[in-house]
């Protein structure tokens, strides 16, 4: 399924996202997999969610960023859950409406996974906010 004009709209979308660093590493880890023979399999998520899902027109990136994270809460899949936040925050979701999504999960798969979703965001938070100036920390809340 390889396929190279999905692989560059990911790619972009996901520079655009998830920032240049996270863009460059997708790219040379791309091509270690071509040298490799394991493109097809390696690149599948950049291909498929950042080139094809999130790129399409039937729902906002905002919506589809909800839907992630509602997603990732209810599975309660971590590792997920951090580029699933940042990608809601690049959509325009507000840290508050972020919490106020766990909030309400609470009623629907439970307290213990809602407590544990709190504890990843907050902890992507406190790491955001570590990594970013003085003087910018107050805009990102």
């Amino acid at each position: 399924m390889l396929n190279d004009d999905l692989f560059e709209r990911g790619v972009t979308l996901m520079g655009k996202i998830l920032g240049d660093d996270a863009a460059e590493a997708t790219r040379k880890r791309h091509d270690a997999a071509v040298a490799a023979g394991t493109a097809e399999r390696d690149d599948y998520s950049t291909q498929v969610v950042f080139g094809f899902m999130l790129s399409r027109p039937q729902l906002a990136l905002r919506d589809r960023a909800l839907v992630m994270l509602t997603s990732d809460i209810v599975q309660g899949t971590p590792l997920a859950m951090r580029a699933h936040v940042r990608i809601a925050l690049h959509a325009g979701i507000t840290r508050d409406e972020i919490e106020e999504v766990v909030f309400q999960l609470t009623q629907y798969c439970g307290f213990p996974r809602a407590r544990e979703a709190r504890a990843v965001i907050s902890e992507l938070f406190a790491e955001m906010d570590a990594a970013k100036p003085a003087d910018v920390r107050s805009d990102l809340r």
